[in-house]
């Protein structure tokens, strides 16, 4: 049988409960104070953490943005003949205009050996529309379909019909074609047969290379050219559908006696590359080499 305590005992034990009891929010203030400073010791410990980390992918994020937008912006040009070029983009899109039949022209290309995203034809002859001498499955733009603007393999391109205004022209279709590629605005004039209107070139815009007819068509006389160069103003003139060894088959006029009266020429390879950088400042006459 348990003992009570006597009555001085339990006033004992009252006071102790009593005084622990005044204690505990003491304590738990203390233990509080304690934590919250140990938190403000660990978010000012962490802040700088942070904020270091932060920078970090930053500037990564900064250096891969900079590096895409730093990247090469060039083209490469490859003259196959005639009024066909391969245009390639810094990323290895492939723009070929005006396929000829080998059979007609005979430069040195076999059908479907020419790798083509998307195809310019900018008049229905044989010199112009053998869409077999690519390979793949490209893109084509040809006949009144391609007038007006187009998308193609993410290429912006606007058609413009060509002796639009002429009453003296043949009724035969030509379409103009201008397109950009890696900064630099292209112009494909085709088979013009008369000097660009006022209204055509501001349909045209502004251009950088500029593929100029020299030896033909026929109606297309040296005074055409030469309003159509002023009106278009080109940085880069190539000039294209002139007499060689390999298209002894069409009447053609040589290019010599155009290139004579040009101010400023340059004889470049048969492929090429060009930069926007780089672009001059005054019309020039890139000759590419024929092979």
């Amino acid at each position: 049988m348990l003992a009570k305590d006597s009555p001085a005992r339990q006033r004992s034990k009252f006071s102790a409960m009593t005084a622990l009891t005044a204690l505990s929010p003491c304590a738990s203030l203390c233990t509080y104070s304690l934590t919250e400073k140990r938190m403000r010791r660990c978010i000012l410990f962490l802040l700088p953490i942070v904020f270091l980390v932060g920078c970090h992918h930053r500037r990564q994020r900064e250096g891969q943005q900079q590096a895409h937008v730093a990247g090469p912006r060039q083209v490469t040009i490859q003259y196959l003949g005639h009024t066909c070029f391969l245009i390639t983009s810094s990323l290895g899109l492939n723009v070929l205009t005006d396929p000829f039949n080998p059979a007609v022209l005979s430069y040195p290309v076999k059908p479907g050996t020419v790798p083509a995203d998307v195809i310019f034809v900018t008049h229905e002859d044989e010199t112009a529309n053998f869409t077999d001498l690519a390979s793949g499955s490209p893109v084509i733009l040809r006949s009144s379909m391609a007038s007006g603007v187009n998308r193609a393999n993410g290429i912006l391109i606007r058609g413009v019909k060509t002796s639009s205004e002429s009453l003296s022209a043949t009724t035969k279709l030509n379409v103009a074609y201008v397109w950009a590629m890696d900064g630099i605005r292209f112009c494909d004039l085709g088979a013009i047969e008369d000097a660009i209107t006022p209204t055509e070139a501001i349909n045209i815009g502004h251009v950088d290379v500029l593929f100029l007819p020299v030896g033909g068509p026929q109606n297309f006389t040296d005074q055409m050219r030469k309003t159509t160069v002023e009106r278009l103003q080109p940085k880069v003139i190539i000039p294209m559908m002139y007499s060689t060894a390999y298209s002894s088959k069409v009447p053609l006029r040589g290019l010599g006696e155009w290139l004579s009266r040009q101010s400023h020429v340059v004889r470049v390879p048969n492929q090429f590359i060009l930069k926007p950088k780089d672009l001059p400042d005054e019309t020039t006459v890139f000759v590419p080499a024929v092979r």
